[in-house]
């Protein structure tokens, strides 16, 4: 097995082989330790469930717990819901061909009952405040 650096400034692993190459480019990391194959194996590949890779006090890489979310983070992830369930609810109605129907005065009576239900979940996701994720209450789509 190659010979690796470890940087704890940034918690990366650096092959020996390619160190002339880091030194042109001006990256090899000047706090670089050299660091052993069986570590090398560990930490270099997909960490255990729930874990991520961190720089122990020791100044080699560990396993720590993935910490939880930001609320910032915790806001994204519910505006990328809100916009995935506004856009399965739009391509369900597009698939009935309901907004075509509709403009030429083609629904039946129980189309225009069923667009009307899925209108009503559309403006109610449209008004879901994600400011307060997690604790969102999203609503439920309409049966289908």
């Amino acid at each position: 097995m190659s010979e690796y650096y470890f940087s704890p400034s940034e918690n990366a692993f650096y092959p020996v082989s390619l160190r002339d190459l880091y030194n042109e480019a001006g990256t090899w990391p000047a706090d670089g330790v050299v660091i052993s194959g069986t570590k090398y194996t560990e930490f270099s590949g997909a960490p255990p469930k729930g874990k991520v890779r961190v720089v122990g006090e020791d100044g080699f890489p560990a396993w720590d717990d993935i910490p939880p979310p930001t609320p910032q983070e915790e806001m994204v992830a519910a505006e990328t819901q809100k916009q995935s369930l506004i856009d399965q609810a739009n391509s369900y109605i597009n698939s009935k061909q309901w907004p075509g129907k509709a403009a030429l005065g083609r629904l039946t009576d129980a189309e225009k009952e069923q667009y009307n239900v899925w209108l009503d979940y559309l403006d109610a996701l449209e008004a879901m405040d994600t400011s307060s994720a997690p604790d969102i209450n999203w609503p439920g789509a309409p049966e289908v």
